[in-house]
């Protein structure tokens, strides 16, 4: 799969739009994600089919929206999203993906981002009793 046909600044003034700036935060895009999303979109074939045909179609739909101002390109998202729900979903799905990896991200959410196992979740000892009754049962398979 290739990001060819993807404008990397459409894309990243589009995350701008979508994720914007909070706290300490940049927007997505001048975060600099546009190359992860496209990434992320190429390495499964279906992702890039409907994110390669969602970009496409809002850039045709939109061919100067990095010239609009903020209001202009939230209207031509909005628009976007209504009239192309499926597309739209992919570009906002795949964005946040991304966005959520971001280290700097997880520090302002206050995540830190390790598994639950093995240094998360205190499981509690293993109880050999609830096994009782089933070790009481007679077999009900065959020995092969």
């Amino acid at each position: 799969m290739t990001d060819t046909d993807v404008n990397e600044d459409v894309l990243s003034a589009m995350l701008d739009r979508l994720i914007p700036a909070v706290d300490g935060l940049p927007p997505a895009g001048q975060m600099g994600l546009a190359p992860d999303v496209i990434r992320l979109a190429g390495h499964q074939k279906r992702f890039w089919g409907l994110f390669s045909g969602a970009m496409e179609s809002f850039v045709l739909q939109n061919p100067s929206f990095v010239a609009l101002d903020d209001d202009e390109q939230d209207e031509a998202i909005r628009s976007f999203e209504a009239d192309s729900p499926v597309h739209f979903g992919v570009l906002l799905d795949i964005g946040y993906i991304v966005y959520y990896k971001e280290p700097a991200v997880h520090e302002r959410i206050g995540w830190d981002g390790r598994p639950p196992q093995p240094d998360g979740n205190v499981m509690t000892p293993w109880d050999e009793s609830v096994l009782e009754n089933i070790r009481k049962r007679a077999p009900f398979w065959r020995a092969v």
